[in-house]
């Protein structure tokens, strides 16, 4: 891949603790030593305006990056990222710990009795056999949440670890961009939309949950507000790429032998679908053009 130059520093500007920023923002990049000049080099010609930006902020005094500096020099990986920037990102510790709470009282899945508080409707398991109310009944009877509370549960190690991992890195671009508040919205409004869908494709089977379906719909909406706004929330595209895959894949039915179980790939398509509307709708009536 070629890369792109952006601009040349004296060799006595200290870049590194923007260097340490950029990687934070997971913005790909390096720097070199030419004729006594530092020369910053970037990977997609997309990011040049908000690499820009950033430098210009920081010469500025309105970006400080001490803390990146220090973070950078100490640690690595998600620990220089989202978690060292954990304060901007209330919503999303919450939702993995509310999630961590449910797998562990739930033992993965295990305990059917306690799975059955947070299915979208209420079921009995009878030897090999299993009897599950209908959605109208359980709405009928004020059970609301049941709607919203199946993107909690998690089935499997891997199934928990993994769908943390990417609530945890698209929850903090979001959230760092946006108010708290608007995460929470987006993270009710794509798991109801995903849960709602799977329950039907499903002919009403309640057995399922995780928090896959938002993860895609937060994929969705990064994915059309970045359409607008190139480099908004530094997805790099193989994210996307990797992700659209995987839908393609656990279509098929072959994740199951790696331990993720039967996947709810209705829920992954609904996720989808409902976050690429509410990007198309930020971006029709919220958003703003870079360009």
């Amino acid at each position: 891949m070629d890369i792109i130059r952006v601009f040349d520093r004296p060799s006595d500007e200290d870049l590194l603790p923007f260097s340490a920023f950029l990687w934070q923002q997971s913005i790909p990049h390096r720097i070199t030593e030419e004729g006594g000049r530092q020369v910053l080099w970037i990977q997609h010609p997309e990011q040049m305006r908000t690499v820009l930006g950033y430098y210009e902020d920081w010469k500025a005094g309105l970006l400080q990056l001490e803390e990146a500096k220090v973070s950078w020099k100490s640690s690595g990986g998600l620990v220089a990222g989202p978690l060292a920037n954990w304060k901007k990102m209330p919503a999303t510790l919450i939702f993995l710990l509310i999630c961590a709470v449910v797998a562990i009282i739930t033992h993965l899945g295990e305990n059917k009795e306690l799975v059955s508080l947070f299915t979208i409707t209420d079921f009995r398991i009878t030897g090999n056999y299993i009897e599950y109310a209908s959605l109208s009944t359980m709405l009928g009877l004020g059970q609301l949440w049941r709607v919203i509370t199946p993107v909690f549960l998690h089935f499997g190690i891997f199934h928990f670890v993994f769908n943390m991992l990417w609530v945890l890195d698209f929850g903090y671009r979001i959230e760092s961009r946006h108010k708290t508040p608007f995460l929470v919205a987006l993270v009710l409004a794509t798991g109801l939309i995903s849960n709602i869908v799977q329950f039907y494709t499903g002919e009403g089977y309640p057995l399922f949950g995780g928090m896959s379906g938002v993860i895609y719909g937060l994929l969705g909406f990064c994915w059309v507000r970045e359409k607008q706004e190139p480099g908004l929330y530094q997805v790099p595209s193989g994210i996307y790429l990797f992700m659209l895959m995987w839908l393609v894949i656990g279509a098929t039915g072959v994740l199951g032998a790696f331990g993720f179980g039967k996947i709810a790939n209705a829920a992954h398509v609904g996720g989808l679908l409902s976050g690429v509307l509410a990007g198309w709708l930020f971006n029709r009536f919220a958003g703003r053009k870079t360009a």
